[in-house]
């Protein structure tokens, strides 16, 4: 099979990003104890091994679309390749925490609510966590570029019935599963341009990728030359820093309880 190398690198950057907003921050008491863990979308699985190694007692598993996990890995480590849309092979309350980060592109919104999330309650079990973490698709204190391209990259995604709001739908839709309960919400700024130091540019890279793959496919709509790309991205870069951008991040964590 054909490596995607833009994906290895998009979800690279994914796993920098991961952990400046979560730091670790709500896995500690559960892993600390022991817990078997599942990562919906982990792609090369850099994040689950860091994390295996944090925790030894607890056991991780990865799942994605595409195999592209490491050959060595810690031994509470396992990767499977699959389809979260086809179904998750596992059987119901088989893990203490499912989480799912960085898919809101990859996932119509219909699928979300009447597929991903009800697997997710599926496979947790009784008393279990489930996360999701999502970036709100536009950027905070945008240039006239930067606006430009976000729009029309909006304007696609609702054409092929993704929801670039998605983050203002998970509260509701959790809610409606049965057995569902305590929905949180917490929401962090990540920075985009030099002016905010590492995490600046980190944030800057992630949506350099972001606005790199999409571009193409909506470069028609704004009327950008393939031959031009390269400088409008530049031209990005030049106004997260004139205009001090930032993405939104949302975290969502809700209970499975026995009903």
């Amino acid at each position: 099979m054909k490596v995607d190398y833009y994906l290895m690198k998009k979800k690279l950057i994914e796993y920098k990003c991961n952990t400046i907003i979560l730091e670790n921050r709500g896995m500690d008491a559960l892993c600390a104890g022991g817990a078997k863990v599942l990562d919906i979308g982990c792609g090369p699985g850099i994040f689950l091994c860091d994390m295996a190694s944090d925790y030894p007692r607890t056991y991780f598993v990865g799942v994605d679309l595409l195999s592209t996990f490491p050959r060595l890995k810690p031994y509470n480590v396992s990767f499977i390749q699959c389809n979260v849309l086809e179904g998750l092979p596992f059987e119901k309350d088989t893990f203490d925490l499912v989480y799912c980060r960085f898919l809101m592109l990859d996932i119509k919104e219909f699928q979300w609510r009447d597929l991903v999330l009800r697997e997710l309650a599926r496979v947790v079990k009784t008393n279990g966590w489930i996360e999701l973490m999502e970036p709100r698709l536009t950027v905070m204190n945008q240039g006239p570029s930067t606006e430009r391209i976000c729009n029309a990259i909006q304007t696609k995604a609702r054409a092929h019935n993704m929801n670039p709001n998605l983050v203002d739908e998970f509260e509701r839709w959790l809610g409606l599963i049965n057995n569902i309960h305590h929905i949180n919400r917490e929401v962090q700024r990540l920075p985009c341009g030099k002016w905010a130091g590492k995490h600046g540019e980190l944030g800057a890279s992630f949506m350099y990728n972001v606005f790199k793959k999409h571009l193409k496919y909506v470069d028609n709509l704004i009327g950008i030359p393939s031959n031009e790309h390269k400088a409008t991205l530049n031209g990005l870069l030049h106004e997260f820093d004139m205009y001090r951008s930032y993405i939104e991040v949302y975290r969502f964590f809700a209970q499975k309880i026995e009903v």
